[in-house]
């Protein structure tokens, strides 16, 4: 899933963090492995534009 804008980038990460505990091995694993390349790709490519993120909550 090729990443082109920042809703895109969102769903991606939703995807990606919803498969964190998934085994490397399985479909769910893979499937994460190929969000993660797709999410860096898309901020190197991207990086001089993207908004700030939010920092971590604390509390």
């Amino acid at each position: 899933m090729p990443i082109n804008s920042d809703q895109d980038l969102e769903r991606a990460v939703q995807e990606f963090q919803r498969l964190s505990d998934a085994p490397d091995e399985s479909e769910e694993g893979r499937r994460r492995s190929v969000l993660d390349a797709d999410i860096k790709a898309y901020y190197a490519q991207c990086a001089n534009t993207l908004r700030p993120g939010k920092p971590p909550s604390t509390g």
